[in-house]
């Protein structure tokens, strides 16, 4: 009698400070429940879980409801599948097996069992029937909303998974690992929970994050923040340790920015995009969308309106938020950033840099192909989780500093997947590439769509693409190679140019500022060239969209053709008069030296694509000029040149510098003169021009 009595003051005891925090909560379905689900004259709060005598076999601690038979279906991504993590394949039916927990929680919350439906309620076994409820379907279940998660897991967080903080990745440069912390590094003060079963291993379930008997909002563990949104993140980075996060834009943005849609201070205690940290733009349950890896949205949507309810409320990346993109992104001439289908939001996957070129996922991913895969979202240059705020090039310029452009990613290029290419002969296609788990130049986030690693094979550095404004797309690494005659100094600075020969750089006075400074020791920018035509007037810098085509910018902004489209630039262009959008005159007095061949250029009417390519990334031949042999679109072709404009047969640097004035001054075409054919060979062979 005294163990009797000694065994029931100890439940009593132990019960109390569960009951009295359960009863404020929605977790107390008895008809004493302040919330909309409740029992209709059932007085008793732990009953709907607990039974002190006779519990049910599955389930723990003295489990009161049968347990689901339903066969869930389990979240999955292919960042998983790329790192190898271990999956689980359904939840487990019984106990001390993983999921068993949140199979628990879910036996109210997936739908397929009646909310009082419960073993025994006192002394009597219910035995099939249920306690009765209002605020339920007509099952019995709970109805469509946020607390009913249903039997498709992929949406939600997944339960029922192990926690293993030490799988890694090698990509071929650099290392990614699964930015768990580490269970011993786990604060307790968080109170979050893993879970051990008879393997010995640890599992994330709904009890990791939430505790049923608690009064903090959303049940959640962690309760000591200030908003409910501070809350989710402190629980989101008790266990995901985001390398970069700390002191990134998203997670400290610029100027604290706000919210204006009220429903976000109404749902998360605050409106505050730097408090409301992953919630932005993750959500942990329902995420109605289906989209991967938890987001709002569909990946370009979630930058644009983050946690608000339309982009109108939000203070993100859409029309009118605080550094808009989506407004860029709708201009004739872009990146089809936002676009649905094949080549916009939902393609991207994570990871999808390391299948390119020939290489498929053997989990059967996408990857970055454009015969199956094309597509250009933000994630593809960014990571939100590491950008931080700042480019390379200040507020009101176009180009950084004289005597600074380097090519190294700037602030909010940071932490992004790239390429590396191994460099082939001279005008040869590169199809070798290292991928880079952070890339450390900007063309290496380029070149993963812009090269063989996205285009695939082809047979001349035109792919046989066409982009979405109509333009021809080439394959700009073949272009970049470093093993060429000329080429931008993108990918190595001049003076480094392994296929050039001397004079490797051009003299400052063909130059303008900011390159005059120590010309050929300098690199520059693939985002020097291509972004908003209205970067000068507060456009997001970067190459985002644009009205000009090839997404050109700068002071002058047409290439090959004039603004009308048609006409093209000539030798009459030169200098001060005539046309002064000439994309060239942003960075090139293109004056020296083409003036100086008095009788042969100026004044001649001679196009510049009769000389240079009209492709000006790189060429076979010095100086980024192009002979008659070239295919479209470096030979560029229009009704007047149907075989393309380009005239000359060969060309080396250096042969008649000093010889200028001695050309004969009425000869009425290049051809046959010491420049432009190719049976002048006093001081070494023309520029062979392989593959063209």
């Amino acid at each position: 009698m005294k163990l009797l009595i000694t065994l029931t003051s100890m439940i009593f005891i132990f019960s109390l400070p569960l009951n009295a925090a359960v009863a404020n909560t929605k977790h107390n379905l008895s008809i004493t429940s302040t919330g909309t689900i409740k029992a209709t004259a059932e007085t008793e709060e732990c009953v709907f879980c607990h039974i002190p005598h006779v519990t049910r076999p599955a389930g723990s601690p003295l489990w009161n409801r049968s347990m689901p038979v339903t066969d869930y279906i389990m979240y999955n991504s292919d960042y998983l599948k790329r790192m190898a993590y271990p999956t689980p394949t359904a939840l487990g039916t019984q106990n001390d097996q993983p999921g068993t927990i949140s199979r628990q929680c879910l036996s109210c919350h997936d739908g397929t069992i009646a909310v009082g439906a419960v073993y025994k309620l006192r002394q009597t076994y219910l035995n099939g029937s249920a306690i009765s409820m209002s605020g339920v379907d007509i099952d019995g279940t709970l109805p469509l909303g946020t607390t009913l998660i249903g039997t498709d897991l992929t949406n939600h967080h997944p339960v029922g998974i192990e926690y293993d903080p030490n799988i890694t990745l090698n990509f071929g440069s650099g290392i990614r690992t699964m930015e768990l912390v580490a269970i011993s590094a786990i604060d307790p003060a968080s109170k979050i929970k893993l879970h051990t079963y008879s393997d010995g291993k640890s599992y994330v379930e709904c009890t990791s994050c939430h505790n049923p008997h608690t009064e903090n909002a959303k049940f959640l563990h962690v309760g000591t923040e200030a908003s409910l949104g501070a809350n989710i993140v402190k629980t989101c980075t008790t266990c995901h340790d985001k390398t970069g996060w700390t002191g990134s834009a998203h997670q400290l943005p610029p100027n604290s920015p706000s919210y204006t849609d009220p429903a976000v201070l109404t749902k998360y205690g605050t409106n505050k995009v730097g408090d409301l940290g992953c919630i932005n733009c993750h959500i942990p349950h329902n995420n109605e969308q289906n989209t991967n890896y938890l987001t709002r949205q569909v990946q370009a949507q979630t930058c644009y309106q983050g946690a608000a309810s339309s982009v109108s409320g939000a203070a993100c990346h859409g029309v009118g938020g605080v550094k808009d993109i989506e407004s860029v992104t709708n201009r004739n001439y872009k990146h089809p950033i936002g676009m649905s289908g094949t080549e916009g939001s939902g393609q991207h996957t994570n990871l999808d840099v390391l299948y390119g070129g020939d290489l498929t996922d053997p989990n059967g991913g996408l990857g970055l192909s454009w015969a199956t895969n094309k597509h250009a979202v933000c994630m593809d240059c960014h990571n939100p989780h590491q950008a931080k705020p700042g480019t390379h090039v200040a507020d009101g310029s176009w180009y950084a500093a004289p005597g600074t452009s380097t090519n190294a990613v700037s602030n909010v290029l940071t932490g992004v997947t790239g390429v590396e290419p191994t460099w082939p002969a001279s005008w040869t296609q590169p199809t070798v590439f290292t991928t880079l788990e952070s890339s450390t130049k900007e063309y290496q986030i380029c070149l993963k769509c812009h090269s063989y690693w996205g285009v695939g094979a082809s047979a001349d550095s035109a792919t046989g693409y066409v982009s979405l404004s109509g333009t021809i797309l080439t394959d700009v690494a073949w272009e970049m190679n470093i093993n060429n005659k000329s080429g931008h100094p993108v990918i190595i600075k001049q003076s480094l140019r392994t296929g050039s020969y001397a004079p490797q750089s051009l003299d400052p006075s063909q130059l303008l500022s900011p390159w005059t400074e120590n010309p050929g020791e300098s690199t520059m920018y693939c985002s020097d060239c291509h972004g908003s035509d209205a970067e000068m007037g507060g456009d997001a810098k970067g190459p985002h969209g644009s009205d000009l085509k090839y997404l050109l910018k700068g002071d002058n902004n047409f290439w090959p053709t004039k603004a009308d489209g048609i006409t093209l630039y000539t030798m009459d262009d030169i200098g001060n008069v005539g046309d002064t959008g000439n994309f060239c005159k942003n960075c090139h007095d293109i004056s020296v030296p083409h003036t100086l061949w008095v009788n042969k250029m100026a004044g001649r009417g001679f196009r510049c694509v009769e000389c240079h390519v009209a492709v000006p990334h790189g060429s076979p031949v010095s100086r980024l000029l192009g002979y008659d042999t070239f295919p479209a679109p470096y030979n560029y072709t229009d009704a007047n040149a149907p075989a393309g404009w380009l005239t000359m047969s060969g060309y080396r640097k250096n042969l008649i510098v000093d010889e200028r004035d001695a050309w004969a001054p009425n000869s009425g075409s290049c051809n046959g003169g010491r420049c432009h054919s190719n049976d002048y060979s006093a001081d070494g062979a023309y520029d062979v021009s392989p593959n063209m």
